[in-house]
């Protein structure tokens, strides 16, 4: 399993006052790998969750108590990881904490790493600590991530730095994102910093299509005086918005040159349940070949249950080879809190809930003033920035029509004074 996908750790914005919604977390993943003759148990995880209202799935924060990760040898399932993960008042994850099993001498869990959040007063994640443990009783600081973010609420800067083992993190890399009009990131440009001086490294450029979904993402290298093309990523999309194929190519200093292609089809909702992945042959004119095959089911909630992957043999078409990997998703239902969140500036109400196409928009401030509204997914990145102008009682909508199934944030900003931060379902 990948684990990076169950362990996302950027930040949910403060939430409050709630209703309630029938949802689906991710309670239980098992993987299996073709050994050339059948399919054979490689590793186990199970999520357990201490709150009801705290969910999770491969495509939104898993905000887990415990998870331990088994593995097999032969027949045996043997324990290798585990994490223990915290949360604040606000149900921001403030700790998590990484395990190994420790099989030769304590035959226990033995600490691995630590990382501490902290958030603003928006809910965005502010500061991450990264520790590791001493072997015996402490934990060791390494290094700091300090996010700040402009006046849309929307991330402008990531710095890395090292704890210098003294007193003070000193910077080591920077990441500088911009945004257009739509609230879209349109480059990241990195820097690392020499003699406390930010000098480039490497940027990624991106494009959209009209319903802000991503065409392009163009990397390059600093090479010292200029940047140098080393990599894209192409997708497209059909008319209802969903990715149909995702192209890699690598720059041969000259002209980007094809290297692998995703194709996606037999959409159930927004969800492929067919992927083909090809390779490019450069024989002759050059043309795609066939990899693998990837097959997925999904649940009511639009998660994945089951992907299964298969090799393409030259005489017999797709079947399971040695190295094909299946992997089964397990849920459990619970009641997500859909959080109506208000401050002494000001009252909101979003609905419907969930949504389908529209979120309709009602504000009251006490204060007349103008607005913001700005729209982020669980992963923080902004999918909606829509101004309101000027008044003490205010309407607004926007699209949620182009937009994935699942929960989304608003913030809602005002010109004078107060935030107003809600959630919302999208669900077509």
């Amino acid at each position: 399993m990948n684990k990076t996908k169950l362990l996302l750790t950027l930040a949910l914005p403060v939430l409050m006052a709630q209703d309630t919604q029938a949802q689906s977390r991710l309670t239980a993943a098992a993987n299996s790998t073709h050994d050339g003759a059948e399919f054979k148990a490689t590793d186990s995880t199970e999520y357990t969750y201490y709150s009801s209202v705290r969910g999770g799935d491969l495509k939104n924060q898993m905000k887990f108590d415990n998870a331990v990760n088994w593995t097999f040898l032969g027949d045996t399932l043997n324990n290798n990881m585990r994490w223990v993960q915290e949360f604040d008042a606000s149900n921001n994850l403030s700790t998590r904490v990484s395990q190994v099993w420790d099989a030769m001498v304590s035959f226990s869990w033995v600490n691995q790493f630590r990382y501490l959040y902290t958030y603003n007063t928006a809910g965005n994640k502010a500061t991450m600590i990264t520790q590791h443990w001493d072997g015996t009783s402490a934990w060791i600081t390494d290094s700091r991530n300090v996010y700040t973010y402009n006046a849309a609420n929307q991330l402008s800067y990531d710095q890395f730095q090292i704890w210098d083992g003294v007193s003070a993190y000193v910077p080591a890399s920077q990441v500088t994102y911009y945004y257009d009009a739509s609230g879209n990131v349109i480059n990241e440009t990195s820097n690392a910093f020499v003699s406390s001086t930010p000098v480039f490294t490497t940027k990624v450029d991106y494009t959209y299509n009209t319903a802000n979904k991503m065409l392009t993402a163009t990397h390059a290298n600093w090479n010292g005086a200029g940047w140098d093309n080393s990599e894209m990523y192409t997708h497209t999309y059909d008319t209802a918005n969903r990715t149909t194929s995702d192209l890699y190519q690598v720059y041969d200093g000259t002209a980007f040159v094809n290297s692998t292609l995703k194709l996606y089809s037999d959409f159930t909702d927004a969800n492929p349940m067919t992927e083909i992945d090809q390779t490019w042959d450069t024989a002759g004119m050059g043309s795609w070949n066939d990899m693998y095959r990837f097959t997925y089911t999904y649940n009511t909630h639009g998660q994945m249950t089951s992907s299964n992957r298969q090799s393409n043999d030259i005489s017999i078409g797709w079947t399971n080879a040695s190295g094909d990997t299946h992997a089964n998703y397990y849920y459990g239902s619970y009641v997500a809190s859909v959080k109506n969140v208000s401050n002494n500036a000001g009252t909101a109400a979003l609905f419907p809930v969930p949504a389908e196409s529209t979120v309709n928009v009602n504000l009251n401030w006490n204060t007349a003033q103008s607005s913001t509204i700005v729209v982020t997914d669980v992963m923080g990145r902004v999918v909606r920035s829509i101004s309101v102008p000027y008044g003490a009682t205010q309407f607004s909508n926007f699209s949620v029509a182009d937009l994935s199934n699942g929960n989304y944030f608003v913030t809602i900003k005002g010109s004078v004074e107060g935030a107003i931060v809600k959630q919302i379902v999208v669900a077509h």
